[in-house]
């Protein structure tokens, strides 16, 4: 059982490899995550896979919330605990609310979905040179450090008269080093800042060559708003700090840039394994196996019947697998059970032969 169980466990993972997935998405809070190729920042199918595989569902983060330590000085800011209020729907179903937890996934159209990280979204509105928004939207930045000092990239491929890239940081709770610039000494948003580099020109999103959304390629702008590099122009102005509901004018007229709020954003990861249960069902019979071999002692006994001159003789021998300190008395017992059922007394000859 043990050795079939093991071929089975061995069969069924490749089988639900073939036909499983995984995929990874960042959801801000207030917006919606539909299980379709096209909403996947990533996504890694099995060989088998195709899309009428995915069970069409919608989860939408409805509110994000983190606990941190701020009673131990030591451990300060340390999470305690992370919760998503969600709402989740499958199609053709009624939609209901639920809790997403930490190693606590949620069971959704065949997949488990987990919360695997979090951090800051900044909600940004950009106004071009025409004073038309080119940009509005909250854009998730990934975290730095333990403080969420967090690094995030707002590109503006719609402004007028030229495209507009931002390199920007965002400080939950801001403070000021010795040598001025900023730092988060605390994860929650006690004092939000937010610092832009801000550069003008051709960002390349045209070029037909993919290009990360959390990095800005700088070959070519023109920076207008930055911190002063060497052998690089010089920008035309310091980098914008904006707080919730400042608003800070560009220089050449190329527009503004609005610091509305921030929102928080998890990170999702969904799996599906078609063959977990088959998995679990094997791996049961394996523990089960090998706990068959491990306590129930394995023996082989053989009844040898020899017809001598004072009639049948019955000999009863045994041997165990390793070392097996009651097999005498096992050999001694099935034999007084098959003489009884023969109706011949016991002989008292007994031989016991090691080797």
């Amino acid at each position: 059982m043990f050795h079939i169980a093991l071929l089975g466990v061995l069969i069924t993972v490749g089988i639900g490899g073939g036909f499983g997935y995984t995929g990874q998405r960042v959801v801000v809070e207030g917006q919606t995550f539909s299980n379709n190729l096209g909403s996947y920042d990533s996504f890694n199918p099995g060989r088998f896979f195709r899309d009428t595989n995915l069970v069409p569902y919608n989860i939408k983060i409805d509110k994000f919330t983190a606990k941190y330590e701020t009673k131990i000085a030591d451990a300060l800011g340390t999470p305690i605990d992370y919760q998503a209020d969600v709402t989740e729907q499958v199609q053709g179903k009624t939609a209901k609310s639920t809790k997403l937890r930490v190693n606590d996934p949620l069971e959704i159209g065949g997949t488990q979905v987990y919360l695997l990280g979090n951090g800051y979204a900044v909600d940004v509105t950009v106004r071009d040179g025409q004073g038309n928004i080119a940009f509005k939207d909250s854009v998730p930045f990934l975290p730095q450090d333990s403080n969420l000092t967090s690094l995030g990239v707002i590109k503006v491929p719609d402004a007028l008269p030229t495209q507009l890239g931002m390199i920007g940081f965002f400080y939950p709770s801001a403070t000021s080093l010795g040598t001025g610039a900023l730092t988060s000494n605390y994860p929650d948003t006690i004092n939000p800042k937010l610092t832009l580099d801000v550069y003008s020109g051709n960002l390349g999103l045209n070029d037909g060559v993919p290009r990360s959304v959390y990095n800005l390629d700088l070959d070519g702008l023109k920076p207008i708003a930055s911190t002063p590099k060497a052998g690089s122009a010089q920008p035309l102005e310091a980098p914008l700090v904006l707080k919730p509901g400042q608003t800070a004018t560009l220089p050449d007229g190329l527009g503004s840039v609005q610091f509305n709020g921030v929102k928080r954003f998890v990170s999702l990861d969904v799996h599906h394994d078609p063959s977990q249960v088959y998995v679990l069902v094997f791996a049961i019979l394996i523990v089960l196996g090998l706990l068959t071999g491990l306590f129930v002692p394995r023996r082989r006994v053989w009844v040898k019947a020899v017809q001598g001159d004072d009639g049948l003789r019955l000999e009863y021998a045994g041997l165990a697998r390793g070392e097996d300190p009651t097999l005498e008395r096992a050999v001694d017992d099935l034999a007084k059970k098959h003489l009884s059922t023969l109706g011949s007394p016991v002989s008292s000859d007994r031989r016991k032969v090691s080797s």
